[in-house]
């Protein structure tokens, strides 16, 4: 089975203006070199992060481990070409010298030799970022596992403005990025409060964002028990856009909830393979606990109205979308409101995604409702030519997941924005940089809303908002029910 770079590519193509080809293309032919300074904090995390993200794009990829004192020890570097390989045993991690003419540079550390195009280090559960000729402050703290995946991203993201030659316009250059998710307005290194352990936790939908939220999770070393909600498999095109997952895992079509599971491997996961709606009829009948805390990586604005009415205390949705898919959103959402609502209008205008892969395809609904059944040939039988031959490609494969899928993009364009691992783990790391906040009381207040476009960096001073509650939402005129079944709810524990 061959590596499936579809998303990746296609988002890059969004992102630059030119068609998939072309970018492909591009990227093939961009080379990037990395090197580290193996003594600094969280390198490792950092490093592994940084191979996978450059690795789930068509890019040819290489790594020095540098020299004594700062080498990097020999077991991380087997570590690096693995996890390589296991997205793409094809393309592997060149190790030494970059092949061919001088690539694009990258550094993790504080120290990068001239020819760094850019470095980065994380500091606390924050980024810095320098372009060449600009040297790093002091840091603050020691990196941690939420500093690791946030570097990484954000030098992926300065990777990719180069590879897939985005136009003038289309991003920006900052040749000084420093940037907490913990605490946004400050600087990073200055929040070090550990994370708390998980208790009555839930975690909705294990798509991008939500492999991000896992990884940051693992990488942090919290404990505790956790809930994961999610009905669809990991397939192959989920190799190069999810934060975890193999290409092996991906032939095995292992069930997201269960890949997510398997990588958070300090705490006790109770993996729920369904849907939201089914995750609140279990909650009712006292099979899942009731969640107080729901962090959210869901993709359609009808799960999020269904996982507001999991009525937690606290909500933090986390998203991806924009023009080309590279925006990242953090929605804190009260049971009191603001609420998931508030935020997202429902479209009672559109066609629901069953209705449109109906019409795309001609399965017939019924059929469509069994979304964990893999396509078989019968389902083949009364299509008509075009819809046997697009549905064929498919057999194999659950029906659920398929309007997402890029082979059905002629006929989604207007509502599926292919993610990026970088991206993705960016709105991963608001949502869990929030959750630290609001859970060890570093922010109190007003619930925010935090956007930014990755193409362009975050803008502290202006990418937050406190949003007010909705006086029409269901939050506000339902608000006496809705304590009752917070109450209902809270009696089953």
């Amino acid at each position: 089975m061959r590596t499936d770079y579809s998303r990746s590519v296609r988002l890059g193509g969004l992102a630059a203006g030119v068609n998939e080809t072309t970018l492909r293309e591009r990227m093939e032919g961009s080379p990037v070199h990395l090197t580290a300074d193996g003594c600094l904090p969280a390198v490792a995390e950092t490093l592994e992060v940084l191979v996978a993200d450059l690795r789930r794009w068509p890019v040819p990829l290489s790594l020095d481990p540098g020299h004594e004192p700062g080498r990097l020890d020999d077991a991380l570097v087997r570590r690096l070409v693995e996890t390589a390989a296991g997205i793409d045993p094809d393309r592997p991690l060149r190790i030494g010298a970059p092949p061919g003419e001088a690539p694009l540079r990258l550094h993790v550390g504080t120290e990068p030799t001239p020819d760094v195009a850019v470095a980065g280090a994380p500091d606390g559960h924050g980024a810095r970022l320098r372009h060449a000729g600009h040297p790093f402050p002091g840091l603050n703290a020691p990196g941690t596992g939420l500093g690791a995946v946030l570097t990484a991203a954000m030098l992926a993201g300065e990777a990719f403005k180069v590879v897939a030659g985005l136009p003038e316009g289309k991003f920006q250059v900052t040749p000084v990025v420093d940037f907490c998710p913990v605490l946004p307005g400050e600087q990073p290194g200055t929040a070090v409060a550990p994370p708390p352990e998980l208790e009555r936790v839930l975690l909705g939908g294990g798509g991008a964002i939500g492999t991000g939220i896992a990884l940051i999770l693992d990488l942090l070393r919290v404990s505790g028990e956790l809930a994961v909600v999610d009905r669809e498999v990991f397939e192959k095109p989920n190799v190069t856009s999810y934060s975890t997952g193999t290409l092996a895992e991906a032939a095995a079509l292992l069930p997201k909830v269960r890949l997510i599971a398997a990588r958070l491997r300090r705490i006790a996961v109770t993996p729920f393979h369904g849907t939201v709606q089914d995750a609140i009829e279990a909650v009712d009948t006292g099979t899942l606990p009731w969640p107080r805390t729901v962090l959210g990586g869901l993709d359609s604005v009808s799960a999020r109205h269904d996982l507001q009415r999991l009525h937690a205390d606290l909500t933090l949705d986390g998203s991806t979308g924009g023009p080309v898919g590279t925006t990242v959103a953090l929605h804190e959402a009260l049971p009191t409101g603001p609420c998931l609502r508030c935020y997202y209008k429902a479209d009672h205008t559109g066609k629901s995604a069953e209705q449109r892969l109906n019409e795309l395809t001609g399965l017939p609904l019924a059929r469509i409702a069994r979304g964990q059944e893999p396509l078989t040939e019968q389902d083949l039988e009364g299509l008509d030519d075009q819809q046997r031959q697009l549905v064929r490609q498919f057999l194999g494969r659950p029906v659920c997941g398929l309007i997402n899928s890029p082979e059905l993009g002629g006929g989604t364009d207007d509502v599926f924005r292919p993610s990026a691992a970088f991206v993705a783990q960016q709105a991963a790391c608001l949502v869990v940089g929030a959750w630290i906040a609001r859970s060890t009381g570093l922010i109190t207040g007003p619930v925010r809303r935090i956007e930014y476009d990755t193409r362009f960096g975050p803008q502290p001073d202006q990418m937050t908002d406190h949003w007010a509650p909705v006086p029409e939402c269901a939050c506000q005129k339902d608000a006496a029910l809705i304590e009752r079944v917070r109450e209902f709810r809270r009696t089953r524990r």
